[in-house]
């Protein structure tokens, strides 16, 4: 028996309710991250040169954790490799962001909130992508 197709007219695999979507692309949050992370660290300038060391050094922290994440998670499961390794470098990974986090703001005295802010803009670039891929849908 042949599966119906969705309302595009493409045949849908079996147990699949809809046609798939647009992905996400990992290359457009990266990119808009570190657009925005240079945006706030200009409008940071406004306020000191402690916020806008803060929202750099944050945004670049973030962004280079995004990437081994998302690294460890492609090996784990598009690829299937269940190796201890990937757990030990995603665990080596969060306890030298802890530390790094830890000697900037006791250390070298960057702002923590502007610290804070340059963290949390991964979170609004995968927002803003989820919503351009819903979007396009």
């Amino acid at each position: 028996m042949e599966t119906p197709p969705d309302p595009e007219g493409n045949p849908l695999e079996p147990g699949q309710e809809e046609a798939p979507g647009p992905e996400v692309s990992l290359r457009r949050i990266q990119v808009l991250n570190l657009v925005l992370v240079a945006a706030g660290s200009v409008a940071g300038l406004a306020l000191s040169n402690r916020f806008a060391l803060g929202v750099l050094t944050g945004g670049l922290l973030m962004a280079a954790s995004f990437r081994v994440i998302a690294v460890v998670i492609r090996a784990v499961f598009l690829k299937g490799s269940t190796s201890p390794a990937n757990i030990g470098i995603y665990w080596l990974k969060f306890t030298g962001m802890m530390l790094l986090v830890g000697y900037l703001v006791l250390k070298v005295r960057v702002d923590a909130i502007g610290l804070l802010l340059g963290l949390s803009g991964i979170l609004v670039a995968i927002t803003a992508e989820a919503v351009f891929t819903l979007l396009r849908r």
